[in-house]
């Protein structure tokens, strides 16, 4: 007689694996052989073989059966699934206020400018908003930490690539999966022509060296990223007039100017990685230089009429947002340690949030 049962065990990221436990009782009085087997090691011939005094025919169909569970069994699939979101997870949740929640926010606020619009309709573009904005920042945050596995190990030794979370090959095989799916969809939704202008600067600045100088990482890349992400979000839903072209030009053109400050959490990597960034450039003039300008873009804003005075709530918006540019411009002269440096780029990113905020909240 012999009964066979198992336990989980500490299976890998994708896996889990279980101790199987077989106890076998012989003919012969008082002798009682018991045998574990890891599931990941349990070939069926030399299991049979194995144990002692064993009914082999009945253990091998009892071994075929445990195989045979195992592989079809949902453990693996929801091991998978798990793996993957805490994948996207890693690679993605640094940039989620500067991609997928400004980008929904400007799809509402595209809903709101029309005249009217049903449930259904409402439902499909936040949907298409939510799927679009996943894979624009997911292709990108791919790309980029392929290209910075050296310096992630120095700034950022929690990214997949530089924990060992995620392989280069399978990196690279969820970029061209991605990229390529963004590219489908956003043809099929009529925002093809935003999708491939980002395409083309993630590959550019992540493979081409375009991350190597300040003036093409931050005032190109990140101005005609942001440039992409509000026309894509707006052009979901409605055609992109003239006010639209000149609100996101003004916003994006700030944001780049001003986008240099998250350039002060990575200084060691990117002297590693050989960039010449901002902060590398200008040296210790880099602060009280990036923090003028940073005081000098909202009397610009105001200048140029970057908020439609719907609402009486809006000037409201517009004064809190000035407060907060100063107060970001504050924390970057007094400066401090790369976690510090990397809390004020996210006030940077909440501003931009912000800013998006106020034509979604007051069309």
């Amino acid at each position: 007689m012999f009964e066979l049962s198992g336990y989980p065990g500490l299976g890998g990221s994708c896996s889990r694996k279980y101790m199987w436990v077989v106890r076998i009782s012989t003919p012969e009085p008082g002798v009682d052989s018991q045998h574990t087997f890891p599931l990941s090691s349990l070939p069926i011939n030399a299991m049979a073989t194995t144990v002692k005094h064993a009914d082999n025919k009945t253990l091998q169909l009892a071994a075929e059966n445990l195989v045979d569970n195992s592989i079809l069994g949902f453990s693996y699939v929801s091991d998978a699934i798990e793996h993957e979101l805490r994948v996207f997870w890693a690679f993605t949740w640094r940039d989620w206020s500067a991609s997928l929640i400004p980008g929904a926010m400007y799809t509402i606020a595209a809903l709101r400018s029309l005249d009217s619009v049903s449930n259904e309709v409402v439902i499909q573009a936040l949907t298409r908003s939510f799927v679009y904005f996943l894979l624009y920042i997911y292709s990108f945050d791919i790309a980029n930490q392929i290209n910075g596995v050296a310096e992630d190990r120095i700034n950022k030794p929690d990214r997949p690539l530089a924990s060992g979370l995620a392989t280069l090959q399978g990196a690279y095989l969820r970029w061209y999966a991605t990229t390529i799916l963004h590219l489908v969809i956003s043809a099929a939704w009529g925002v093809l022509p935003w999708t491939a202008l980002w395409v083309f600067i993630t590959v550019y600045t992540s493979f081409y060296g375009g991350d190597k100088h300040w003036f093409t990482k931050n005032l190109g890349f990140m101005s005609i990223g942001s440039l992409c992400l509000l026309h894509g979000a707006w052009g979901l839903v409605a055609p992109i007039t003239g006010h639209q072209w000149r609100w996101a030009l003004l916003l994006s053109s700030v944001f780049g100017i001003v986008a240099s400050v998250q350039d002060m959490r990575d200084m060691e990597g990117d002297k590693i990685a050989g960039r010449r960034t901002l902060p590398i450039v200008l040296g210790n003039n880099f602060r009280w230089v990036m923090a003028s300008l940073i005081c000098a873009a909202p009397a610009v804003c105001w200048q140029l009429e970057f908020f439609r005075y719907t609402h009486w709530m809006v000037g409201v918006c517009g004064a809190l947002l000035s407060l907060a540019m100063f107060y970001m411009a504050y924390r970057v002269y007094q400066g401090g340690s790369s976690r510090y440096d990397h809390k004020t780029y996210m006030i940077l990113t909440y501003i931009y949030c912000g800013c998006v905020a106020v034509p979604m909240l007051f069309p």
